[in-house]
């Protein structure tokens, strides 16, 4: 990763002023790929739709002042409390989350798929997985992903490519004694229920690990 991400970004004074620039979103469509990607994290981490328990604009603006001083990124962490399954009786949600720092080399060392796909395409996919509307899975708080529907897809074509994307650039995985195929971009691995990308009407996506 050659550029960095403040290089991208308007001379801010705040990390009040960061955080609306993020929310407003105006960046969209003009950063695109990881770093895109990572901005919609942020915008997604203090949005009480996506998060249960969305971490405070005041804690969020108060990092976002370290990573203008240092130059590191923001990484969003489940607290340790909601690491080992099963959730507690009646859990129904209510996980919490903690901001950590890392480098920018540390915060994208993730897997790759196993046969890159042609850059135009990569930068289509991060386009998709940008602009649609991630939902925290609220009834499985103790297995923490998000989904995205096709039926909320205004673009429904775009929603059947990314599947397809999936599918062509995924390799497979265990959970829980089943395989699944992960598509990993950025952070992020997707995944879908179906074995057709036709049958696709909701595409799972979690963090992905080393």
């Amino acid at each position: 990763m050659t550029e960095h991400w403040q290089d991208m970004i308007p001379p801010f004074k705040s990390g009040r002023e960061f955080l609306d620039w993020i929310i407003e979103g105006s960046w969209m469509g003009n950063i695109e790929g990881p770093f895109g990607h990572y901005w919609y994290m942020i915008k997604q981490a203090v949005n009480p739709v996506s998060y249960d328990v969305p971490i405070p604009e005041e804690t969020m603006c108060e990092a976002l002042e370290r990573t203008l001083r240092t130059g590191e990124m923001i990484d969003i962490e489940p607290d340790t409390e909601f690491l080992v399954p099963p959730p507690e009786e009646r859990q129904l949600d209510g996980w919490t989350y903690h901001i950590e720092f890392v480098s920018a080399d540390g915060y994208f060392q993730v897997e790759t798929p196993p046969s890159p796909p042609e850059e135009i395409d990569q930068q289509r996919a991060f386009r998709f997985i940008n602009n649609v509307e991630w939902h925290f899975a609220k009834t499985m708080p103790q297995i923490p992903h998000w989904y995205c529907l096709l039926k909320e897809c205004e673009d429904k074509e775009e929603f059947l490519w990314f599947a397809r994307y999936i599918q062509a650039y995924s390799k497979p995985g265990q959970f829980y004694g089943r395989t699944y195929h992960y598509c990993y971009l950025g952070k992020y691995k997707y995944w879908m229920m179906d074995e057709r990308p036709e049958d696709c009407d909701l595409i799972n996506r979690d963090e992905a690990k080393l």
